[in-house]
């Protein structure tokens, strides 16, 4: 696997925790590229077997998925056959990497350096997204996964502060936080990770990586829970807003009774569900993610929507 005239390819990781608008950045820095006449390839990884994020990327663009797993740890070896296997084509000079809310970037950065295919690729940039509103209340978690958030945002070359509108108090709270955490980044202000891409960083600038342990999300579990028709609105409104704080995602596709012929995508992040219809035909699936989430009560409750 040689590429044209021997030119690196470009290794961009996306990295930042659970809701922080990965998904939102990658489909504008996509657009981005493609005017630079650039030839991304796209690997997602969601930590769950149901992938939406992808479908939320152009057409045109090859995107590959790993799912029900994490990419710093047991599908690691799944990253580096798809690297490999974008590698292998000739015209492909940058990959990009959206890597789940649960993720350790450091991992993803040794799986870049792999030894098979260090000759053929430049030093990772990662970028981080910042959900301000979150992060502000961040102690609310576990220390393991305030750990994890913080970790992931000390070793990026850029940091993308989301969600600007969303916070007006605390804010140089937050900010000052995020620079004790990582001095070095280059730092942008965003909503709806709306910039302008030609600032983000091209090359790494040479962040050291200070990072003594691996930490992995620790009492993080999910449920998958597939519906096999439409379920009642109301109810299924009530059972978003009952949610317990820890929660911290739920994402997928729904139908209603009252238009059983629409799909919906639905999110739920910090609090705030957002919904949409598709003209897709996909299966009726969502998947929670939270912090020791009482699997069996959230199980029981998908039950008596399923066939109330």
């Amino acid at each position: 696997m040689k590429n044209i005239n021997n030119q690196k390819t470009k290794i961009t990781i996306i990295t930042g925790f659970l809701g922080s608008g990965k998904t939102t950045f990658l489909s504008k820095y996509i657009k981005y590229l493609q005017k630079s006449n650039e030839n991304p390839g796209i690997i997602v990884n969601e930590y769950g077997n149901l992938d939406i994020d992808s479908y939320a990327i152009s057409n045109d663009i090859e995107v590959v998925s790993i799912l029900n797993g994490c990419v710093c740890c047991d599908m690691q070896l799944d990253l580096i056959k798809q690297l490999k296997h974008f590698l292998s084509k000739s015209a492909m000079r940058h990959i990009i990497i959206e890597a789940t809310g649960l993720a350790h970037p450091i991992e993803i950065i040794a799986a870049c350096q792999d030894s098979e295919i260090i000759e053929q690729v430049d030093q990772p940039t990662v970028i981080g997204l910042v959900d301000r509103p979150r992060f502000l209340n961040r102690f609310q978690y576990t220390n393991h996964t305030i750990q994890l958030m913080e970790e992931q945002l000390s070793v990026c070359h850029d940091i993308v502060m989301n969600k600007m509108d969303l916070i007006d108090n605390h804010a140089h709270d937050i900010d000052e936080a995020i620079h004790k955490i990582n001095p070095t980044a280059s730092k942008y202000f965003t909503t709806y990770a709306d910039m302008d891409m030609n600032q983000i960083s091209s090359v790494a600038n040479g962040n050291q990586m200070k990072i003594n342990s691996h930490v992995h999300h620790h009492g993080i579990n999910r449920i998958h829970y597939h519906f096999s028709g439409p379920i009642n609105r109301q109810l299924f409104y009530q059972f978003i807003l009952r949610l317990p704080d820890n929660v911290l995602r739920l994402k997928g596709y729904v139908k209603f009774k009252d238009v059983p012929e629409d799909i919906y995508e639905f999110q739920y992040v910090f609090g705030l569900p957002d919904y949409q219809t598709i003209d897709k035909e996909v299966s009726l699936t969502i998947v929670i993610i939270g912090e020791q989430l009482d699997v069996n009560k959230l199980r029981n409750q998908l039950d008596m929507l399923q066939f109330t």
